[in-house]
């Protein structure tokens, strides 16, 4: 990249030269860093810079430490810390620094982070009149995108510009599909569905489930409401399509207690991953789409466990990561893969974990007398 250097101006004060010189460079080296992650940064061209360029470049060293922090989103949850539910976030760092994203009186929960980290989605209100409101990732800009009655299983398009959601109201259950400002929202299906799962990778598709009746199992349909199938029909949910769209993973009591299956989104085939007497629960699906986390309760209380997914949907190297006498839960994965969030109720409260994807290195990242649930990476 080419630095185009301007002349000097002999009348630019030496200390207007050099803080904006020192400035120029340090915005160059963390912009380097954040973007290109090179382990070696170039050398940036020492010369010295025009006044009129201290405010750009010191401009630009504020977007460039805005984009490093961006770059690696924090983690977010629902505590009730503060006498109601609120969203905090906290980041994966040596400090933990946390910070109370909606800090209101009412009660917000269920977040779910954007995929370019930019926004976070929460349910608020009461649970019969719910909102789906958005709020960035530094507490800033909070607005409510849709309303009308109790709101669940609220779903980021890829893009991070739309959401799928259920809108339950005493007429039955909706899936809408609409913009993240509260625009454009359009009726998915006319089916009365129960949840909604997640988008495909690409965002041509969205799973969601329908729980009861002749109609229950699976289904994916273009977010535009156009060309719906069925993948399933059974007592099935918690529908999670794999980051490399090979699979959709899902519970189901087809076979008594709850289990995981997984199903190809273009065949159907079915096939079983887990085997038990106790129920599984809490699937989430590695970045690369090669391994699930979930929940089981085989030991005796609830315990987070990883098994690899083959090409033909096969399990393999199932591996137990907690090993704690009290409930592990919720586990979410980092976006690299290398780092695995959870909650613990280590001291009869639940607690923000992490540890690493082979369940060694468990650090609290919160430790209170409060409830911190429902974490979102």
């Amino acid at each position: 990249m080419a630095v185009v250097v301007p002349p000097k101006n002999d009348l630019q004060e030496p200390c207007v030269r050099e803080v904006s010189h020192v400035k120029y460079q340090i915005g160059f080296f963390i912009f380097g860093f954040c973007y290109f992650g090179a382990c070696t940064v170039y050398q940036m061209i020492e010369r010295s810079l025009d006044s009129g360029f201290c405010v750009a470049a010191l401009a630009f060293l504020l977007m460039s430490t805005l984009a490093c922090r961006s770059g690696t989103p924090p983690i977010v949850f629902t505590s009730d810390r503060d006498g109601n539910l609120e969203i905090y976030s906290v980041r994966f760092d040596e400090r933990g620094s946390e910070a109370n994203l909606t800090n209101s009186e009412g009660n917000e929960s269920s977040p779910i982070l954007s995929p370019n980290g930019r926004h976070v989605a929460f349910l608020s209100g009461a649970e019969m009149d719910s909102g789906l409101e958005i709020i960035g990732i530094a507490g800033a800009e909070r607005q409510k995108a849709f309303g009308g009655g109790e709101i669940i299983t609220p779903a980021w398009s890829p893009d991070s510009r739309r959401l799928a959601y259920v809108l339950k109201t005493d007429s039955g259950n909706t899936i809408y599909v609409g913009k993240s400002d509260g625009s454009e929202s359009i009726e998915l299906t006319t089916m009365a569905a129960n949840e909604v799962g997640n988008w495909s990778p690409g965002g041509e598709l969205i799973v969601f489930v329908v729980r009861d009746g002749a109609e229950q199992g699976l289904y994916i349909r273009n977010p535009d409401g156009v060309n719906e199938f069925r993948r399933t029909d059974g007592p099935d949910s918690g529908a999670v399509w794999s980051p490399d769209s090979r699979f959709i993973a899902f519970l189901s009591t087809r076979d008594g207690n709850p289990e995981i299956y997984v199903t190809s989104p273009e065949e159907g085939e079915v096939k079983r991953i887990t085997e038990s007497d106790a129920p599984e629960y809490d699937v989430s699906w590695s970045p690369d789409g090669r391994r699930l986390l979930f929940v089981t309760e085989r030991d005796g209380n609830a315990e987070i466990y990883v098994v690899e997914i083959a090409d033909d949907g096969s399990s393999a190297n199932l591996r137990r990561l907690t090993h704690n006498d009290a409930r592990d839960d919720q586990p979410v994965w980092s976006p690299n893969g290398k780092m695995i969030a959870f909650v613990s109720y280590l001291d009869g409260d639940a607690d923000i974990v992490v540890m690493e994807a082979d369940g060694q290195n468990q650090r609290r990242l919160t430790n209170n007398k409060f409830d911190d649930t429902q974490p979102d990476w």
